[in-house]
């Protein structure tokens, strides 16, 4: 499978819930040119943290993020964290 059947299929779960490590993400980007994923801490789970100005000083609250790499070394299918992300698809999640 090549990568960019890879990145169309994700596209398609944009907007999805998974339960990830424990938590709920919902998948909010797919960045094709840095082969990764982007995810969004479900902000009706969990409260959002503070984020830090350039000088250090709390400023906003903002969601949590995480970035995860979709092709594993060869290219070739998925990595084993995007793997274990579609393994905790949430069932009728919206899309």
């Amino acid at each position: 499978m090549h990568t960019d059947s890879l990145h169309r299929r994700l596209r398609q779960l944009i907007g999805e819930r998974f339960d990830y490590l424990g938590e709920v993400w919902i998948l909010i980007e797919v960045l094709i040119d840095d082969d990764s994923v982007v995810l969004r801490r479900c902000e009706h789970c969990r409260p959002n943290s503070v984020q830090r100005n350039s000088y250090g000083v709390p400023n906003r609250r903002v969601s949590d993020t995480l970035t995860l790499r979709i092709s594993d070394s060869s290219g070739e299918s998925y990595s084993e964290d995007i793997l274990v992300l579609l393994e905790g698809r949430q069932p009728g999640s919206p899309a």
